[in-house]
């Protein structure tokens, strides 16, 4: 296997359990392997010296156990003997870690079923091996080196290692002060999936893919760092309950996208931060005030329940406000703030709003198109009619067009809101422009004479 190193531990089969060697092959990074060997040194050591006992359960049934005068015992699972040499055979069902297991080392290349020990604080999982691991209670350091391993865990503080094709739940149980933990390294890909309300922290690094979804009725937090040159995903959205109906995941995420970006989309409970780092990022907000933030080269934010910060940098960025959120379905925006500081064009496709603010790049080269939707339609066919907003742009200039739109995004198609009135603003010397569906627009600091916006027109421009 290209990247393959190989660790060892003390092991073996029915004889010779003190002096025999098991290779691990990890893929893990230099650093890591190093860290881990020094661990698996001091494991192998406490074997020979007698202060921890050892058990090895091999594929073809042979295997050997010695017992030590300490609390500490390591268990392999292995499909190799004392002498190194590769054994036949299989595990025919599920296999039970011995109880007393402090340690768990695993490499056999079949596919094993693992059942795991509470008392168990430290498990590996060679690149060889794909294990479908599930234990409850405890709090472990799981190192899954390289294989492809499904990690099933309720217990209130585990960490897991992946560099391989993995999947870890943390299952609905899970709930307290704890912190579960995951690392997705090397060339990983990494699904995590969170059902329990306990704070998580997931990491992606190198060149990594994670992604990381919330499950029906999950409460927990998230915080999410990308250190990966790779697009991760972060889903806290929508599902379908018994009987119909939408339930929405509450939980509160921290996202920073580093400069591989991705797609985000924040908890309903709110106060979630989504920060897309350098890389091309699309945030979608969840409840009340979130702040979303962008850098990278091309942009979507989505607002979600109300009183948002909406920020988008780099170049270019398509604002989505008051439509549909696959967080939480459709909603109004209110009380939002929704600023562009991109270089290239900066779209504002706006639905049903109150009371929020607009401000469009100013920076060389920009552009800013405000698109107004007279109806839109949602995933689910739902047909909604707009109409009755209530917004403000502050940085209305040269670079600058309204385009009154239907739910076809066709600027004056048939179902697109058009001018009813131009007046100046009663305070500040803007104007204000009334639509015939109700909707009124602000322009701060541009008074009537400076806009092009003819009664029963469908565009507005500066002139």
């Amino acid at each position: 296997m290209s990247g393959t190193s190989y660790l060892t531990v003390a092991g073996g089969g029915s004889t010779n359990l003190h002096s025999g060697v098991l290779s691990v092959p990890s893929t893990l990074g230099t650093t890591v392997n190093s860290l881990l060997q020094t661990y698996l040194d001091g494991i192998s050591g406490s074997v020979a010296g007698g202060s921890a006992g050892f058990e090895n359960l091999n594929a073809d049934g042979t295997g050997g156990s010695v017992t030590g005068s300490g609390s500490n015992f390591l268990e392999e699972i292995t499909n190799t003997d004392s002498t190194g040499a590769a054994a036949s055979g299989a595990f025919a069902s599920v296999v039970t870690v011995n109880s007393a297991a402090t340690a768990l080392v695993v490499q056999d290349p079949t596919s094993l079923s693992i059942s795991g020990s509470s008392g168990t604080t430290f498990a590996l999982f060679g690149a060889d091996s794909n294990v479908n691991y599930s234990v409850v209670g405890g709090a472990a350091s799981i190192v899954a080196a390289g294989g492809s391993d499904a990690i099933f865990v309720n217990n209130a503080s585990d960490s897991v290692v992946s560099s391989g094709n993995d999947t870890v739940v943390f299952t609905s149980g899970i709930s307290g002060a704890g912190n579960e933990t995951v690392n997705a390294v090397g060339n990983a890909t990494t699904r995590v999936y969170i059902g329990g309300s306990d704070a998580a922290t997931v990491t992606a690094s190198d060149s990594a893919q994670a992604s990381v979804v919330f499950l029906p009725r999950a409460g927990g937090n998230l915080d999410f760092i990308n250190n990966s040159s790779s697009a991760q995903t972060v889903f806290s959205g929508l599902y379908t309950v018994p009987g119909g109906g939408n339930e929405y995941t509450a939980n509160s995420i921290t996202v920073f996208g580093g400069s591989g970006g991705g797609f985000y989309v924040g908890g309903s409970a709110g106060f979630n931060s989504l920060i897309g780092g350098t890389g091309s990022s699309t945030l979608i907000g969840g409840g009340n005030n979130d702040i979303l933030s962008t850098g990278g080269a091309n942009n979507v934010l989505f607002n979600g329940n109300g009183a948002e910060t909406l920020i988008g940098g780099g170049v270019t960025n398509g604002f989505f406000l008051g439509l549909e959120d696959v967080g939480i379905g459709t909603i109004r925006a209110a009380a939002d703030l929704a600023s562009a500081s991109g270089s290239g064009a900066q779209t504002f496709v706006l639905g049903q709003l109150s009371a929020t603010t607009l401000a469009g790049s100013t920076v060389t080269g920009a552009t800013n198109f405000y698109d107004v939707l007279g109806a839109y339609t949602t995933t689910g066919g739902q047909a909604v009619t707009m109409g009755g907003s209530d917004f403000t742009i502050t940085d209305f200039g040269a670079n600058s067009t309204i385009n009154l739109m239907n739910g076809s995004y066709v600027t004056g198609g048939a179902g697109a809101p058009s001018i009813e009135s131009v007046v100046p603003a009663l305070t500040g010397g803007g104007s204000q422009i009334l639509l015939n569906d109700g909707t009124v627009i602000t322009l701060n600091g541009v008074s009537t004479s400076q806009i092009n916006a003819p009664i029963g027109g469908s565009s507005i421009t500066f002139v």
